[in-house]
């Protein structure tokens, strides 16, 4: 406390002495400024403790408006967070100084996910931030919904091969392997099959289509259509369905 205190009079002495008219700069906490006079401007200097850095600039000078060109500069602790990697190693277990760079290394089975390397900045945080190891097996893939898969082994470099129910289809990819802890592929899906409608029978589709003969009335034509495809169990979609089977017969018979 006494050192610290007798640097900061000589700061305070050397400002005064060299130019009154520069404002007092103030103590900084775990650092010392030392202050001399270089062609005539008066520059200070900013000096921190083992163990600990600077944070902002470190040479102050009073510039023609009689004002230090900076703010002064503090000292922090010169560490950040010690690194930590579960199956994994870095290259240095203890406090990293700041500016400071360490590697990694993943045990054995295990690979390494991110950056092999990272530095300590000077708020203390790891950039890029600390990987982490995953194992190099993958667990059970999933099942998709009405699908199953065929494999036993999850190990790196085994494949697995999906499949659907019946009424099912695959959709995404059908055999995947194991990569370096992960599926090479996302797990598909199986979607049902959509059927096509059944054929109209020929009188039924016939009815319908009559009534629009029946009745010139283009209201009443609608309603009784609407009202026989009610009697004969149809829907628009099968009959749409028939029409369309009906437009290529017709466009064969014409090619032929």
């Amino acid at each position: 406390m006494v050192f610290w205190f007798v640097c900061y009079l000589v700061v305070v002495w050397l400002i005064s002495a060299s130019d009154e008219s520069c404002p007092e700069l103030p103590f900084v906490e775990n650092g010392i400024i030392v202050i001399k006079e270089v062609e005539g401007q008066i520059l200070g200097t900013c000096l921190c403790i083992k163990g600990y850095h600077l944070v902002g600039e470190k040479t102050l000078f009073c510039n023609a408006s009689v004002e230090w060109n900076a703010p002064v500069p503090t000292c922090r602790l010169g560490h950040c967070p010690d690194p930590v990697l579960v199956n994994g190693e870095p290259s240095s277990l203890g406090p990293v100084n700041v500016n400071d760079k360490i590697t990694f290394k993943c045990n054995e089975d295990y690979i390494l996910k991110g950056s092999n390397w990272s530095q300590c900045l000077d708020n203390h945080t790891w950039m890029p931030p600390l990987p982490v190891c995953k194992s190099r097996y993958c667990g059970p893939p999933g099942n998709p919904a009405h699908g199953y898969f065929e494999g036993r082994d999850f190990n790196s470099g085994s494949t697995i091969t999906y499949h659907c129910e019946d009424k099912y289809h695959l959709v995404g990819t059908r055999d995947q392997q194991c990569v370096d802890g992960e599926w090479s592929s996302a797990l598909p899906i199986c979607e049902l099959i959509q059927e096509a409608p059944k054929p109209i029978p020929q009188t039924a589709f016939e009815k319908a289509l009559f009534a629009f003969q029946e009745n010139k009335e283009l209201c009443k034509a609608i309603e009784n259509f609407v009202q026989r495809l009610k009697e004969n169990n149809l829907t628009m979609e099968e009959l749409k369905y028939s029409l369309e089977n009906k437009k290529a017969e017709l466009e064969a018979k014409m090619l032929s």
